[in-house]
């Protein structure tokens, strides 16, 4: 857990009201027991000021540290009803559906050049894919059921971003765009196939609960960001699904990695949504 962390208002405002309450309790229950301070330490008024100070200033402080520990791992919103976890862990151990970023082709060939062995894509088809010829089937012979068609580009099939395509309890996702060996994607056609991506989780999820990892976080390039910071990678998954109006009766899971977590003040999110 790093120390900025603590650089949030909201939380030193809430840590705050919560120290204030506890001093306050303390006092009342001291007075229901006919204790003044006085009994307890001997000495003059503005003594028992300090010692009053440094009690509130001390479970403040420990109030601010156990909220911030509760939320380095885990926090949960809820956004227009719809339950939102957002936690450290690993995705292919969630159960339900998995979802899986793929580029506008879908492609399978896994060679470090078209689609990195270490990322989520290389991980689920060196490991999770028995039959890979099985696997391309599924995905050229799927019914075009929802108003994102595929077309042709460069003489191959192309789908529109945001789209989905179950496979198992996968759930495989055109997440960018792919030319001259690289996956990249701008700013706008993120946040709009992210609000395609929300409607599709809606049009397939079955009434199963469904976990992503931070999408774009690995190695896709936003041609123009000059910086991505995952931050605001998240914020804009949950700005897309609340603005999206989607109806989902089960949890959405936003999988993290660690280093994800160290750049993101989860409990600053607990007031934005």
């Amino acid at each position: 857990m790093k120390f900025n962390k603590f650089r949030s208002c909201v939380l030193w405002k809430d840590s705050v009201t919560i120290s204030l309450a506890l001093v306050t309790a303390l006092e009342t229950l001291l007075a229901l027991l006919d204790v003044s301070m006085g009994d307890l330490v001997q000495c003059h008024w503005y003594g028992h000021l300090s010692i009053l100070v440094l009690l509130f200033v001390i479970v403040t402080c420990g109030v601010a540290y156990w909220k911030t520990r509760l939320a380095d791992k885990e926090v949960v919103l809820k956004i227009r009803g719809i339950k939102v976890i957002i936690k450290e862990g690993d995705l292919f151990k969630e159960p339900n559906w998995k979802l899986i970023p793929f580029n506008e082709f879908f492609d399978t060939k896994v060679d470090d050049v078209v689609i990195a062995r270490n990322s989520l894509n290389g991980i689920f088809i060196t490991n999770y894919v028995k039959d890979l010829n099985q696997f391309q089937k599924t995905i050229d012979e799927y019914p075009e059921q929802s108003t994102l068609k595929s077309k042709t580009k460069g003489g191959r099939k192309c789908y529109p971003l945001g789209k989905i395509i179950p496979y198992d309890d996968f759930l495989l996702l055109a997440l960018t765009h792919f030319e001259d060996n690289q996956a990249f994607i701008t700013h706008n056609d993120y946040e709009m196939g992210l609000r395609n991506m929300w409607l599709e989780i809606c049009r397939v999820y079955a009434n199963q609960p469904v976990a992503l990892p931070l999408l774009g976080s690995g190695i896709t390039r936003f041609k123009d960001c000059a910086e991505k910071k995952n931050s605001n990678l998240l914020r804009c998954m949950l700005c897309t699904l609340n603005s999206s109006m989607v109806q989902i009766n089960q949890p959405i899971t936003i999988i993290l990695r660690r280093e994800s977590l160290d750049e993101i003040n989860l409990y600053d999110l607990k007031t934005q949504f």
